[in-house]
């Protein structure tokens, strides 16, 4: 997985946000919905004791003189609906909103008197279904069964505008949290950012050393590093003195070879003399090779323009008679990093072959293709 740190904590937080979020929104519409039918139970148990109490016998049945306790009970269509029932499921009454209607459900089990049940119905739309059957003195102790319908449609609109703004105050939760998330991340990580730059500036040989402010947890690392780019450099010096020593070393034999075989006979002379220079450009191809690719891990950035304008004048002057035209395209922004010395003598080789062997012009070209891509070419063979 090579996703960076911050993308991995929002997704985390986001995966564990997601899942509290959604249980939370779960409990609380549960809750809210029970409270909901709750609360219609107590509404449709308040109309059936207000319906008790206005209730009185007559010669011809059962009669609820006067205003009905619930205006929608004298309403046809208007989503509320009484009955009172005899024990033979005869209806003994009906609030006027019931008319050419009937009980819905057809599947009731018998209750003991005294015992609520509510229950809903789907078709033909959704209903709440109370019954509450009594044992009524006046008329004969015979057990008459109320029954009262309510449209559920108002109560299920209550939990889904309950639901709409949970949700969406659960979302602004989220998004808030998740920017404050965002925020707290990239500050918490500005300093592995830093940590970023500063090594690529370590790299570029544009500083040194690490800075000192860092949180308490990164310290042993910046340490770490700043030994390693201290060990890394002294182990440069070292190795270009111990190639410099070799090179000094080296001069002298071949000098006095070389001063001894002009003491020789004439035809001694050519098969010496090829070995030692032989050895000689053995020695300084091999220099030459460990300057430019020994261990330059971390060293200082060159300003690749200046040394290759200083290397052309100074080749100009060796081959003036040549008349060459060079043309120079390198952004002055290009950095090379290295040692001054080991680019000189690079860059320096090829471009005397180039003057060498050029007819009129030679072209000096420097272009970033993921790393520093120089070219030097000329028009010759």
């Amino acid at each position: 997985m090579n996703s960076s740190i911050q993308t991995r904590l929002v997704v985390l937080t986001l995966l564990l946000l997601g899942s509290f979020l959604a249980l939370t929104a779960a409990v609380l519409e549960r809750s809210f919905r029970v409270s909901v039918m709750s609360a219609a139970e107590d509404q449709l148990r308040l109309l059936t004791f207000s319906l008790m109490g206005q209730i009185s016998t007559a010669d011809s049945g059962i009669a609820l003189p006067g205003m009905l306790p619930e205006p929608r009970l004298e309403q046809p269509g208007s989503g509320l609906q009484a009955w009172i029932v005899a024990a033979d499921d005869r209806v003994l009454w009906a609030s006027p909103s019931a008319q050419s209607t009937t009980i819905p459900g057809d599947d009731h089990f018998p209750l003991a008197p005294g015992q609520f049940e509510l229950h809903g119905h789907r078709q033909p739309r959704a209903l709440l279904h109370l019954r509450y059957p009594v044992i009524w003195e006046a008329f004969d102790d015979a057990v008459l069964t109320f029954h009262v319908v309510a449209d559920r449609a108002p109560f299920d609109a209550t939990i889904a505008a309950f639901r709409n703004r949970l949700y969406l105050g659960l979302g602004i939760v989220t998004l808030a949290f998740v920017l404050a998330q965002l925020l707290a991340v990239r500050w918490a990580l500005r300093p592995l950012r830093s940590m970023a730059l500063q090594i690529r500036e370590l790299e570029q040989g544009r500083r040194h050393r690490l800075g000192e402010d860092y949180p308490t947890e990164l310290h042993p690392l910046v340490s770490n590093l700043d030994r390693f780019a201290a060990h890394e450099e002294a182990r440069r010096r070292r190795y270009r003195r111990a190639m410099d020593d070799l090179a000094h070393s080296l001069k002298t034999p071949l000098a006095v070879l070389r001063n001894a075989v002009a003491d020789l006979p004439p035809d001694d002379r050519p098969v010496l003399e090829e070995q030692i220079e032989r050895m000689q450009n053995a020695v300084g191809r091999q220099l030459s090779r460990t300057a430019v690719s020994g261990p330059v891990m971390m060293g200082r950035s060159e300003a690749l323009r200046p040394l290759v304008e200083r290397l052309v004048r100074a080749l100009a002057l060796a081959f003036r008679d040549r008349e060459l035209v060079v043309d120079i395209d390198i952004p002055p922004q290009s950095g090379v990093r290295g040692d001054e010395r080991d680019l000189l003598e690079m860059l320096g080789n090829v471009l005397e072959n180039a003057f060498k062997y050029a007819h009129s012009r030679i072209r000096v070209r420097a272009r970033r293709a993921g790393m520093l891509v120089i070219e030097i070419a000329d028009d010759g063979p």
